[in-house]
């Protein structure tokens, strides 16, 4: 049988040895199985550790153990100020351009195999004392499914096995469900789209709200004067059931559409009140609210639907 190759190998007090730099008068063993390995030195093959084929480890056993010791490894190294925080390589919920972002102070330790409430064993969890902060999932052939993402019920990164070994110093998640990330070129947009949004607001004679509904910008099509539109979620278009927070912005009315057929809840221009069709807002290319989605009701959803508008009015031309 063909030997398991052991990428890192471990000593008796637990600590990770690379081949390169091991001792071959000392003792290793493998991670997974705690079997010991053979440090294998020579002039042509390059270094590595390494121990017979078991019906108890597996070369997907070894890289995941291995990649779980360095997950913790690197954050006990960067607590214990001998080296740097582990920095996430993430996308930015816009444009989905990387964003380098060190993993955040208020980490304290990494702990493998983590009991959660519900009974199932986190690869490792990201603690404040004993809050649970965040979990790290390692893949090595199988993803993290639906059914465990939804049981995990805190943000949670997968990260794959191989790439961790070659440089635990860098994650780049394969899944990524911490809270979303928004790059500087997308952050400068938003802050542009909020001077220029405050100052219609202000001319229209509307407060802008803090949550639920989300605004942008457009043109009447009547008066072709530039107003604030809101999105709030809802199910579909034209829908006849009432905002449900209150107060709602004075330009968000119960009005009866003679392109529709039927009263329903519209934005309409706060100078000339005609109506602002839902079918432009949302569903053609140059409405403020073509990106978004506009189904949830949280701040996380709140904030990246108004950097999505922000970005999309920048692509239109409105800003």
């Amino acid at each position: 049988m063909t030997d398991l190759r052991v990428p890192l190998a471990v000593d008796r007090e637990g600590r990770l040895h690379s081949p390169a730099n091991a001792d071959k008068s000392r003792e290793y063993f493998c991670p997974a199985c705690q079997a010991s390995v053979i440090l294998k030195q020579g002039q042509v093959r390059i270094a590595h550790f390494a121990h017979k084929a078991s019906e108890i480890c597996t070369q997907e056993t070894i890289v995941h153990q291995t990649a779980k010791l360095l997950v913790q490894k690197s954050v006990s190294e960067w607590k214990e100020g001998r080296s740097t925080a582990p920095v996430l390589q993430r996308k930015c919920q816009i444009c989905g351009s990387i964003v380098s972002q060190p993993l955040p102070n208020k980490v304290e330790k990494a702990v493998m195999e983590y009991r959660l409430a519900n009974g199932l064993i986190a690869d490792i969890a990201l603690l404040a004392g004993e809050e649970l902060l965040a979990i790290v999932e390692i893949k090595v052939t199988h993803a993290v499914d639906n059914i465990k993402a939804d049981r995990l019920a805190v943000p949670f990164i997968e990260l794959d096995g191989q790439e961790l070994i070659e440089n635990p110093a860098v994650w780049k998640p394969l899944t990524d469900r911490f809270k979303p990330v928004t790059c500087k070129d997308c952050k400068s947009i938003y802050l542009k789209f909020q001077r220029k949004v405050r100052e219609v607001a202000k001319s229209n004679g509307i407060d802008l709200p803090t949550n639920y509904y989300r605004y942008g910008l457009c043109r009447c099509w009547k008066c072709k004067r530039e107003i604030i539109v809101f999105a709030w979620p809802k199910d579909g278009l034209h829908n006849n059931s009432a905002p449900k927070i209150l107060p709602r912005p004075k330009n968000i009315q119960y009005r009866f559409s003679k392109t529709v057929g039927a009263k329903y809840w519209v934005n309409t221009c706060p100078f000339c009140q005609s109506i602002q069709g839902d079918f432009f807002l949302y569903c053609e290319p140059d409405g403020p609210f073509f990106c978004i989605s506009n189904e949830e009701d949280t701040t996380t959803s709140f904030e990246s639907d108004l950097i999505r508008i922000a970005v999309h009015a920048k692509q239109i031309g409105l800003l």
